[in-house]
């Protein structure tokens, strides 16, 4: 099993070459398809759709983990264990530390645009 350190920086690097999204639906699902390929290729854990957070795999996002972005409508923040995750309308994504903030990915959506703190 690769460190989760590892799985991480692996996933910013995969989602840093993708092909830019131009909605929010086609940035979830690239967060969802990159960070599954990645847990299945490096974390020696069997997908469970269940989505247990004990079982030593990182699970994308859930609907359930959605937050509304104070005054931004076009944002979805989703927050994990020790990440925020935000989604434009745009298809932009940025990934944050939750504990001091710092930016590990601002990916502009298909329109160039990305996601100001």
């Amino acid at each position: 099993m690769t460190s989760r350190q590892d799985r991480v920086d692996e996933l910013l690097r995969r989602l840093a070459v993708a092909d830019a999204c131009g909605s929010a639906e086609e940035a979830m699902a690239l967060i969802e398809t990159t960070l599954n390929a990645v847990e299945t290729q490096m974390s020696g854990v069997g997908f469970n759709p269940d989505y247990p957070l004990d079982d030593g795999r990182m699970y994308p996002p859930r609907e359930d983990a959605r937050r509304d972005v104070a005054g931004r409508s076009d944002l979805r923040r989703y927050r994990s264990r020790g990440h925020n995750i935000y989604v434009s309308d745009a298809g932009a994504i940025r990934i944050e530390l939750v504990k001091g903030k710092t930016c590990l990915l601002n990916k502009a959506g298909r329109n160039g645009g990305t996601i100001s703190p």
